[in-house]
């Protein structure tokens, strides 16, 4: 079994710099390496060849996504005849940075590079926090500049919060309402440069898919428009004009906050397929996933576990939460890494026990919620992987129905959890399973942010551990842009000089003195002598030693005494640099939402940046 190999991504600190990981030359040969080794699989996953399985989800899950296009009227890339490359990407709905949007685009470029189809999975199965839209704000009172939103502590729809306090976006505006948003190089402002939140959409802590979009806060976007700098304006309004449009139409926030963004995609010539986690879910194939994780429980809890604690060997890692928490086990129960709700209700664990006859019993968390029957099949606890035949692997282009063949009951439990779920019990994977899914059954390759490759060597981990095969590679991207608003010329380089000057008027002001009108004065002139003597004759006992260190000390405050403008302008200096790289670090911050970034800008530079 190959260990994972240690390593640590860096978003790039220079604006408008991207990291592709290979480069963006390389990734058409990465996609044909990952094709081979997909079709050179030769085992089997609940008794189905796993080529019968890959072919049949493959196609289920492109239905589905272009069902998706339809319904929303997306424009799609003509299908392509054949079995082209499925590349694949995905993320929570809200608004995120740059740094993660340049992964849709990467998908797109790459799949007309390859003659194949761009997928984004809509991960509408997280909880609903985090709703908000982030950006720079001034105004005239307040404390230090940084981000406001604390964990479980969601800001109400409509208000800006700053330093512990909260105001009215109206108010933030008044306040800004007939000031140069920039100051010029030199010009010392009262005014404070901090970050500023604003919900759209309450939280609940419920799933996205089960937030309704009346969530969505339309009277918001507004006042969001009225307090951002000016530059930010016009790229606000265009976004909160399609979202207002979609939350008329859609079900959730989530969704409308996500067609939202395709919409504006396709404005940039864009063109992915999208499909909602939810809908991915709900799929023959995914169903047949998890009944292959409910029959095989025992040894999928035994892997990802193993998975994780060989993860924080590798990394050093002490804390058993991270990089997520193992799989807990309550006698004969065992957690498994799915998520279980009906609609309406907060997300559950799924727990899996096995009973006499190859019954599964299902728990929500400790609500007991059904039992998974089959008397031909007993819940094995021995190796997960299963070998077939060469005649097997050669039929399995035919793809049939995934819940007809196969192990007993793997097979029968897929009817069983299409009946869970007509009784209202959703089943949702968690990130693990999810791109384990993806992985094996759906794309040729998946593009993840710099975190989510952290995560992902559980997943390669995992293909080792269950099926005994490597896993296929990744992609990795990522990209730093910075907001069009100008900075302060102030670096940690002129802090440092600051403090140090402050430092000498306090301990050398002799030094600083020279060609300032104060050196010429014939004390000033005595005192610097007399602090040289006391410096040159070094005393010869502890307690003259100590009486000369206090009478340099003396003789340093009557020298910055005597130039008292000089010590004040340093201290006026550096509070105004240390003032000026805090608002630095809220202009420059590299993670403020695309949807206040001019569009075409941003799509213009995701173009070269990916250029196969």
């Amino acid at each position: 079994m190959s260990p994972i190999v240690r390593e640590y991504f860096r978003v790039p600190r220079d604006d408008r710099t991207a990291y592709i990981h290979p480069p963006p030359a390389e990734l058409p040969a990465l996609i044909e390496r990952n094709r081979r080794l997909l079709g050179s699989y030769a085992f089997a996953l609940a008794g189905r060849p796993v080529q019968e399985f890959r072919a049949a989800a493959r196609a289920e899950a492109m239905a589905l996504a272009r069902q998706y296009a339809e319904r929303w009227g997306f424009k799609v890339d003509r299908e392509r005849p054949g079995p082209a490359p499925v590349i694949v990407t995905g993320h929570q709905p809200p608004p995120f940075h740059p740094g993660v949007w340049i992964k849709n685009f990467l998908t797109g470029g790459l799949a007309r590079a390859v003659g194949g189809v761009g997928l984004n999975l809509i991960v509408d199965n997280d909880e609903a926090r985090g709703q908000t839209a982030r950006f720079p704000v001034r105004a005239e009172e307040g404390g230090m500049p940084r981000p406001q939103t604390r964990l479980g502590e969601p800001l109400l729809p409509g208000h800006v919060s700053g330093k512990g306090d909260s105001m009215s976006p109206h108010e933030a505006a008044r306040q800004t309402a007939g000031k140069p948003w920039a100051c010029h190089p030199g010009e010392v402002s009262l005014d404070e440069v901090r970050t500023a939140e604003v919900a759209l959409a309450s939280a609940g802590g419920l799933a996205l898919e089960e937030q309704g979009a009346a969530a969505l806060d339309t009277v918001a976007f507004d006042e969001i428009a009225r307090s951002v700098p000016p530059a930010l304006a016009g790229p606000w309004r265009r976004f909160a004009g399609l979202l207002k449009a979609a939350a008329v139409a859609c079900a959730s926030a989530g969704e409308a906050l996500a067609v939202a963004r395709r919409q504006l995609e396709e404005e940039l010539g864009l063109r992915n397929l999208e499909l909602p986690v939810s809908r991915m879910a709900d799929s023959e194939a995914f169903r047949f996933f998890v009944a292959w994780m409910l029959a095989e429980h025992e040894g999928v809890f035994e892997a990802y576990n193993g998975a994780l604690a060989e993860y924080r060997r590798v990394y050093r890692e002490r804390s058993a939460a991270q990089p997520v928490p193992d799989l807990a086990r309550d006698g004969r129960r065992v957690e498994l890494p799915l998520w279980i709700w009906r609609a309406g209700e907060k997300r559950r664990r799924l727990w899996a026990e096995a009973g006499e006859g190859g019954a599964i019993a299902l728990f929500a968390d400790h609500e007991r919620i059904g039992v998974l029957e089959d008397g031909a099949v007993r819940a094995r606890r021995g190796p997960v992987r299963r070998a077939y035949s060469a005649e097997a692997a050669a039929s399995a282009a035919k793809a049939g129905s995934l819940g007809e063949g196969g192990s007993g009951g793997a097979s029968s439990y897929v009817a069983q959890l299409a009946a869970l779920r007509q009784a209202g019990w959703k089943v949702r994977p968690r990130a693990l399973s999810m791109t384990l899914f993806v992985r094996l059954a759906v794309g040729d390759v998946f593009i993840h942010g710099l975190g989510g490759a952290l995560y992902d060597k559980i997943s390669d981990a995992l293909f080792e551990r269950l099926w005994g095969v490597r896993p296929p590679e990744l992609i990795l991207a990522s990209c730093t842009v910075r907001l069009p608003l100008e900075a302060y010329p102030a670096t940690p380089r002129d802090l440092e000089r600051a403090r140090r000057r402050v430092r000498d008027w306090q301990f050398n002001p002799d030094r600083l003195s020279p060609g300032r009108p104060a050196c010429v004065r014939p004390e000033f002139q005595a005192l610097a002598a007399e602090k040289r003597r006391l410096i040159e004759n070094r005393a010869a006992t502890r307690p003259e030693r100590y009486r000369a260190f206090l009478r340099i000390h003396d003789v340093n405050a009557a020298l910055a005494a005597l130039d008292p403008a000089g010590p004040a302008a340093a201290r006026a200096d550096l509070e105004r640099i240390g003032r000026h790289l805090r608002y630095n670090a809220v202009l420059r911050d590299r993670e403020y939402p695309f949807c206040f970034y001019p569009a075409e800008d941003l799509a213009a530079f995701y173009r070269e940046a990916t250029r196969i």
